[in-house]
């Protein structure tokens, strides 16, 4: 340190926050004439018998009072110096270590139904991307579906879990538009991408290659700095779209082209996982970037604080009358000394001098803005409530799980049936009930979980007798090619794949929404009026992200384009 003093290189010198020196000379003006047109104000002393005064009054010395003045000039001009960040010599910025992303972007057009790929397309898919996640490629993961419109099904995390949870679901018949749209996708990624400094990886999981524009990606590539693996799941023979008489097969040229762009890998399909996993590895090993600063935006070394000992000299005459105010001067000037120029220090807001960080999200709470909310709150139940409150029902449960409490329970009882998830639901409102047998919310819940599981599942029972009368009704024509049994005009595959399919069907089981959480529903206490009971469960997840895309289509926040294959 002291070196730096001693080696000062005046041709380097300048101040770091020069653009301030005006705001500073303004002050010290101000002070200048304030001391100037100041008048001690001697009207007190009239009431002192003249006789009395020389023995009452000491006249004291002018230059205490001119030395006072001076050194708080003095202290106002080194503090504004300071301020300004002398400085003379660069230091070296460490790096920035920031994080890759990962998006995952699937097909869901009519197409991934085709069985060329065993069991077909979109399942393959599925089981690829599940062993995927779970070999572990640590990157932030944003999972996107599309067709003839794309949605974010799961934003970015590193709990795969929920995008597992998620996977199964996902079909065809969920997207709003049949199709397949690159025009979207790409730009919604680009969204995604948008000033990213780590590389972002993309696995684009497809069967159709057709209306992929080379140039498409060629200037999305140059645009973002990402690297694109595709991984294509059809033959080159292809084969039929069910429900359609059209052929899918791959387009080899448009593949082979793509392969030689940059930034571009075809990732060939295994029967084992060793293709994934080398990709999941590969994600891992290059996460972490390091954010080197160029030479342009090297940091400078903020040189005021060597100020503080001559303030500091200054300031051991602070115990004198007048002087205290000094100190107010000190803490203003020396803040000018901090080295945290980061855009962290930029976020703070005027109001945190006044209110803590859970009273502005209680303000947010009670102004309906829950998610805010949320991100402001510590406390376990107080976030829970707000997520619950503000629909994102999974960073709801993850609240909810932290807290021990009966009531913490209690809410995560109401998440999972928000989830459709009702064993876990019963499973936890049973514990409440062992915790406190007399919650009578709790058991009211459970009684119509368990209520709605049990009309679910004779509900189940009954298609399956249905089912099982039809199978047996085709099985009266024991030709498939004779038509005067049944008039059936089908093959056996075909009759046992539609028996699967129906029994794929029925084996969800579906039910409504439950209502709205009331309004008088206070944060942190997880209860509910004794009327309100849990009246409709919702068991599907699928279907919340259905609804979910169709809103979105029907509001406008996600464009629909037309294609010209309707699958």
């Amino acid at each position: 340190m002291t070196q730096n003093i001693e080696h000062i290189n005046w041709e380097d010198f300048h101040f770091l926050r020069i653009e301030y020196l005006y705001m500073g000379i303004g002050a010290v003006l101000v002070l200048i004439i304030g001391f100037l047109f100041y008048k001690e104000s001697n009207a007190w002393k009239k009431h002192i018998a003249p006789h009395l005064r020389p023995y009452v009054i000491k006249k004291g010395t002018s230059w205490k009072s001119y030395l006072i003045r001076a050194s708080v000039i003095l202290m106002f001009i080194i503090g504004i110096i300071s301020f300004l960040g002398p400085t003379w010599n660069q230091i070296k910025a460490p790096a920035k270590k920031v994080e890759s992303q990962f998006v995952i972007a699937l097909d869901l057009s009519k197409s991934m139904l085709a069985e060329d790929v065993s069991p077909n397309r979109l399942e393959r898919a599925k089981f690829k991307i599940r062993d995927l996640l779970e070999a572990g490629p640590r990157a932030a993961t944003n999972l996107l579906v599309y067709a003839g419109s794309t949605h974010t099904a799961i934003p970015f995390t590193t709990d795969y879990k929920i995008i597992l949870d998620q996977l199964d679901g996902l079909q065809p018949k969920m997207m709003p538009a049949q199709g397949t749209e690159y025009n979207g996708l790409f730009k919604k990624m680009d969204t995604l991408f948008n000033e990213n400094k780590a590389q972002g990886k993309i696995l684009l999981v497809t069967d159709d290659l057709e209306d992929l524009s080379l140039e498409q990606v060629s200037v999305f590539l140059q645009d973002n700095n990402v690297q694109l693996f595709i991984y294509p799941l059809a033959s080159q023979s292809g084969a039929k779209i069910p429900t359609t008489k059209q052929n899918s097969a791959l387009n080899i040229p448009k593949l082979n082209a793509l392969s030689e762009m940059e930034a571009v890998d075809i990732l060939e399909i295994t029967l084992d996982d060793s293709d994934v996993k080398d990709l999941a590895k590969a994600i891992s090993d290059d996460l972490v970037f390091e954010d080197q600063t160029n030479q342009e935006e090297e940091d400078w070394q903020d040189n005021g604080y060597w100020l503080i000992f001559p303030l500091a000299f200054i300031f051991m005459f602070s115990f004198r009358k007048g002087w205290s105010i000094n100190l107010i001067i000190l803490a203003l000037f020396l803040q000018s000394c901090s080295k945290n120029t980061t855009k962290e220090a930029t976020k703070f807001k005027f109001k945190d001098l006044w209110y803590t960080k859970a009273y502005q999200a209680q303000q947010d709470y009670d102004s309906e803005n829950y998610l805010k909310a949320a991100s402001g709150f510590d406390d376990p139940m107080h976030k829970g409530v707000a997520y619950y409150k503000g629909g994102d029902y999974l960073s709801a449960e993850s609240a909810f799980k932290k807290d021990t409490t009966v009531n913490g329970l209690y809410n995560l009882g109401l998440t999972y049936a928000k989830l459709g998830k009702l064993d876990a639901s019963q499973a936890v409102f049973e514990k409440v009930l062992q915790k406190d047998p007399s919650n009578e919310n709790a058991s009211s819940n459970l009684k119509q979980i368990i209520t709605a599981k049990d009309k679910m599942a004779s509900q189940q029972e009954e298609s399956n007798i249905k089912n099982d009368k039809k199978a047996a009704k085709n099985k009266q024509n024991k030709s498939p090619e004779d038509l005067s049994g049944g008039g059936q005009e089908a093959t056996k595959k075909d009759m046992e794949k539609e028996r699967l399919e129906e029994t794929t069907e029925t084996d969800k089981r579906k039910g409504k929404e439950m209502d709205e959480l009331p309004e008088d529903f206070k944060s942190g206490k997880g209860e509910l009026p004794k009327n309100i009971l849990m009246r409709k469960v919702d068991d599907d997840p699928a279907l919340f992200l259905t609804r979910k895309f169709k809103y979105q289509v029907k509001k406008g926040i996600v464009e629909v384009q037309k294609t010209e294959a309707s699958w």
